[in-house]
Formats: structure tokens, sequence, C-alpha cells
């Protein structure tokens, strides 16, 4: 197996580093989104409309955004996001995984 060779010090000093994805994740903050899309976006996933995100619902809005490895990032929200323990993603909990962009 090769190992993965993609580094900044393979970047040749002509090439601009804009040009290759940045390896550096995003600060919390750094897009930041109105409430009314906030909103939205909670309720384009939230198939049922019951308020809640359940398991199926962030892992299809995953597999929607053709993210890869959909089941751990399911996962992940809601070990991160489920404050309550409740076992789904509130609309608020889901605005404060935005806010600390978990969710990416």
């Amino acid at each position: 197996m090769f190992p993965r060779t993609i580094q900044s010090k393979n970047i040749g000093k002509d090439c601009k580093a804009a040009n290759f994805p940045s390896q550096k994740p995003a600060t919390p903050g750094s897009h930041q989104l109105s409430e009314d899309q906030l909103i939205k976006i909670f309720k384009r996933f939230d198939t049922n409309g019951d308020g809640l995100l359940s398991k199926e619902e962030v892992k299809r809005a995953y597999n929607m955004l053709g993210k890869s490895f959909p089941g751990v990032r399911t996962w992940w929200a809601l070990h991160v996001g489920d404050e309550n323990g409740d076992g789904y993603i509130s609309q608020e909990e889901f605005n404060k995984l935005v806010e600390k962009n978990y969710l990416t």
C-alpha cells in the first residue's frame, strides 16, 4: 500500500495553494448562517416534520450531500450533538453543531 504523499512540501513554488484543498479545519464562526438559513436547512432534512433529526435522517442528509463515511459521520453528529441524550438532534442542538463546525 502506498503512503499518501499529498503535503504542502510537494506543492511547487509556482502553484497557488488555493488550488488545493485546505488541510486546516475551518474555525468556529468562519461561516455565519442566519437563523432563517439554519431553520431551512434543518427542515430540509427533517423529512417526517417532527422537529427532530433521527439517526436515519442525519445519515440520509450526509448521503444526499455526498459525504464519505455517512455512518461514521452520523454516529459522531449524534455523539457530539445530542446533548439531552434522547437519540435525536433538535433544532437548537443542530444550530450548535453548525456553529462549532462539527457537521462538515
